[in-house]
């Protein structure tokens, strides 16, 4: 009998919790999500059943006549926001109050390699997003499209040889994945590497590291990501050791090496020193002052203004992980779609051909591929269905009601909008699970039935936009257009033409579960 009573108190008091914590948003007249004990709504994101691509997917498609939905993270109350126009107020005009993500930027302190632009919040995010902005202007990315080029001629030429070897089935996301290591080399760090060649190559073993899909890493980054004051609290390094200690010793060397022997390169890593010693890069200064800017600040006095070694690690680190990742996923996805979609790549290569031909020239030129206009549609559409990041979080800076609603937002509240669920909604693009680049060739957001608000954002949107976006673009581009020019591809498993990809449980961004092996065959 004795039993039975602890057991009723303890069932009842679990329940008056979970009914206290789990009423959050009907107290705030919020439309909520019906939550499961401990695991509130992302039960299966928990249990590795489901991607966060498609909890969060789903959660929408059940739920989008709601402009915005109350949710758990376990007991974490989130807001997750489906109005187009809600989420561009978010993003654009109320970004002063939403300038944030909920990630560890606090944690930098203890974990340096945690303060980089991704993370950092407030001012320091603000200051130092000013500082590197330089390093993406049109100038700086037309020096480095040599560079680029050449490691895409590697790989063309590795892909070639292997044919007239009688090789031609190949795994692209793996070959996409070297050639985006090899780019990030040459233009951020100034090293020269040739991934392509070398199966052994630390720089690509420590690249797959970083997004490597395992149960341990899904783990720290969903609390990462979700419960970053647990990461400082524990003292939780969400960045593996053999990495960090990696990229310390790279950066070490390359900033050793280059004020040593008075080296310059026109690079990302150039910029940064210059940052290290002076505060401020001489370019952005220049430019200010021609211009008539008297508000730009002597920075060269104020040591607090100048990049340690730690900041310069923290930004290499988000660099190279960040770009290796969305930028050979995003072309590995869409030369999936251009084998099962014939038609779309003979238009590709017709494309290429004809721009080629027009300008007397077997040789692609950062010129000629600006006039490269659908292959860039094609990028566009693969982004579309394919968001890279295919969840974007914010956080607000204070108390604050939504447009057009009496609910007030509490401060800190983790805010999510669930870009895979809106970028594949038939109400806003028709066909959605159709491979169609046509979307944008007069529209810039892939011509969607929504008019007003934000429902194309592959590279995020507003002032906290993808810094690198442009660069990405731009060696997606090269890569795809050199590999159209010389290559026909298919697909070696024929039943993959109906099937649509499914990705890793294990990967907070979209990772194929499986190779999906391309036949490559010379075109004549």
């Amino acid at each position: 009998m004795y039993t039975v009573i602890v057991l009723v108190l303890i069932a009842t008091v679990i329940f008056l919790v979970n009914k206290y914590f789990f009423s959050y948003w009907s107290k705030r007249n919020v439309p909520q999500l019906d939550p499961t004990f401990l695991v509130g709504n992302i039960g299966k994101l928990f249990t590795f059943k489901e991607t966060m691509a498609d909890v969060f997917s789903n959660i929408y498609e059940k739920n989008k006549h709601h402009r915005f939905i109350g949710g758990y993270l376990s007991y974490i109350p989130m807001l997750i926001i489906h109005d187009p126009q809600l989420i561009q107020d978010v993003m654009i005009r109320d970004f002063k109050v939403f300038h944030d993500r909920p990630t560890p930027g606090d944690a930098a302190e203890i974990f340096p390699l945690v303060g980089n632009l991704f993370n950092l919040r407030g001012q320091k995010w603000k200051n130092l997003r000013v500082k590197l902005s330089p390093a993406f202007s049109s100038g700086k990315l037309k020096v480095m499209f040599p560079f680029l080029k050449d490691c895409s001629q590697v790989l063309v030429d590795y892909v070639e040889k292997n044919i007239k070897n009688g090789n031609n089935v190949f795994d692209f996301k793996d070959l996409l994945a070297r050639l985006t290591i090899d780019n990030i080399s040459s233009v951020a760090l100034g090293v020269e590497n040739d991934c392509i060649n070398d199966d052994d190559n630390m720089l690509y073993k420590i690249g797959l590291k970083i997004f490597e899909p395992s149960i341990k890493n899904a783990l720290v980054l969903t609390m990462a990501f979700f419960t970053p004051d647990l990461i400082t609290r524990f003292r939780i390094n969400p960045i593996q050791s053999e990495i960090g200690d990696f990229i310390y010793s790279l950066v070490n060397q390359t900033v050793e090496y280059r004020e040593k022997n008075d080296v310059h390169r026109n690079d990302f890593m150039q910029l940064l020193i210059e940052l290290k010693n002076k505060g401020f890069v001489s370019e952005l200064r220049r430019n200010s002052k021609v211009n008539g800017d008297n508000n730009w600040e002597d920075e060269v006095s104020e040591k607090g203004n100048r990049l340690t070694i730690d900041d310069i690690a923290a930004q290499v680190f988000i660099f190279f992980g960040a770009g290796f990742e969305t930028s050979s996923s995003t072309m590995s996805f869409c030369l999936f779609e251009l084998s099962r979609n014939k038609q779309a790549q003979r238009k590709a290569q017709e494309e290429v051909d004809r721009v080629l031909k027009t300008a007397g020239s077997d040789v692609i030129t950062n010129d000629l591929l600006h006039d490269m206009k659908y292959i860039e549609c094609c990028i566009n559409e693969t982004l579309r269905k394919y968001p890279i990041a295919p969840v974007l979080f914010r956080t607000n800076n204070r108390d604050c009601k939504l447009p057009g609603s009496d609910a007030v937002i509490a401060k800190g509240t983790p805010v999510l909008i669930p870009l895979m669920g809106i970028q594949r909604d038939p109400d806003i693009f028709e066909d959605p699970m159709k491979f169609r680049p046509e979307r944008f060739l007069n529209s810039p957001n892939g011509d969607p039935k929504v008019k007003t608000g934000i429902v194309y954002a592959p590279f995020g949107d507003g002032p906290r936009n993808c810094i690198g976006g442009r660069l990405g673009m731009l060696q997606s581009k090269l890569g795809l257009a050199m590999i159209l020019h010389k290559f026909n591809l298919e697909l070696q498993d024929k039943a993959m033409e109906n099937q649509e990809i499914k990705f890793h449980t294990y990967s907070l961004v979209l990772s194929p579960l499986n190779r999906i092996p391309l036949i490559a065959t010379l075109r004549k």
